[in-house]
């Protein structure tokens, strides 16, 4: 493959997997939202927060596996840029801003900002609903 071919499928990839980003943060919300409606009915059945806490887990998943096919599919288009024997002075400067490297998926995000803010989604959520409102 060439140079424009390799950028060309990954901006393909990027096009869809932002969509599939907007679906995650649409989730978010509607997780949130239900955070809410737990927190303003006390009388809340544990059926409903066992089932909301399993959508919010589920929700957090699947944005933890957006992020990881990102990070792969990023990582795994600088590996393809570097095996090529000449690139441009675009394409270079791409493969040394990201440097090669393992292109394997991983739910644990590449950059800790992420992992961080995973777990502030996942304390809203499950402390909205398992922890009572003073």
């Amino acid at each position: 493959m060439t140079e424009m071919e390799i950028i060309n499928q990954f901006n393909v990839f990027l096009i869809s997997n932002s969509v599939y980003l907007a679906a995650g943060a649409f989730l978010i919300w509607v997780a949130f939202r239900m955070v809410v409606n737990v927190q303003n009915d006390p009388g809340t059945p544990m059926l409903n927060k066992v089932l909301a806490t399993l959508f919010g887990l589920g929700v957090v998943y699947y944005n933890l596996q957006t992020v990881g096919f990102l990070y792969a599919n990023w990582q795994g288009t600088v590996n393809a840029l570097a095996e090529l024997d000449n690139l441009t002075a675009n394409g270079q400067q791409f493969v040394d801003s990201i440097g090669v490297g393992d292109s394997s998926f991983s739910l644990i995000p590449a950059d800790p900002v992420f992992m961080v803010w995973y777990l502030v989604i996942l304390a809203i959520i499950l402390g909205g609903i398992w922890i009572k409102r003073s």
